[in-house]
């Protein structure tokens, strides 16, 4: 069963993967600056409504839980405690993902901030401390699949992610090349910068053989935003 109908959801049930006794749980809450209680809330009672059924289970969380200057932010400590309670079952899968990167029509997703607003030539602010790390939707569920036949008993949460992290500043100019256009921004001295474990993703990607090396913002970037 795949729960949800945002980007992650849409592109599991486009690749139909096999499910069988798995609940694919990509219906939470996604928006790293909510704040709103009731939304929290919303995701923890799908949670344990889910933890009740005799059903394996697989929980989409975020790299972000990762950063140091974010442990007060809302959105990370709920991740957290949705963790923590789902690893109260000895096969719940954990996947923290990265910036995922593909085709939505939801304005909140970064790259797609990004494109609107270059593409139309209006003002923006960049963070100039801050470090993003995309992932193609296609390779989050081709290797979320693969996790999911491989490992029966996870011990921690699994990043998934690239190897080509970029910075806010590097991800604009990116944008400015593939779309052929200069963008209107103000550099703020303000974001995080923190490394992810990506070796196991790393391993997944190389049995699957996926490319998350070499220029592989740009080629995101290129695939879903490029004329």
């Amino acid at each position: 069963m795949i729960i949800g109908n945002g980007l992650l959801a849409t592109a599991l049930k486009r690749h139909d993967i096999p499910n069988g006794n798995i609940i694919y749980l990509a219906a939470g809450v996604s928006d790293s600056a909510e704040k709103s209680p009731a939304e929290f809330l919303r995701e923890e009672k799908l949670i344990r409504d889910c933890l009740s059924k005799n059903t394996r289970i697989v929980y989409f969380s975020s790299c972000s839980v990762l950063d140091p200057t974010k442990t007060d932010n809302p959105y990370v400590v709920h991740k957290l405690a949705m963790e923590k309670l789902l690893g109260q079952r000895s096969d719940t899968l954990i996947l923290r993902l990265a910036q995922v990167v593909g085709k939505s029509s939801n304005l909140k997703l970064l790259t797609n901030f990004l494109f609107n607003k270059i593409s139309r030539e209006e003002s923006f602010s960049v963070w100039s401390q801050a470090r993003r790390n995309l992932i193609d939707v296609e390779h989050v569920v081709k290797i979320a699949d693969h996790f999911c036949g491989t490992i029966t008993s996870p011990t921690k949460p699994i990043n998934i992610a690239s190897a080509d992290p970029v910075s806010s500043l590097e991800l604009v100019r990116i944008f400015e090349d593939v779309l052929g256009k200069k963008s209107k921004y103000a550099l703020v001295d303000s974001g995080g910068n923190y490394d992810i474990d990506v070796e196991q993703c790393l391993l997944a990607a190389s049995c699957l053989n996926l490319d998350l090396k070499s220029s592989y913002a740009k080629r995101c970037i290129q695939k879903y935003y490029g004329q």
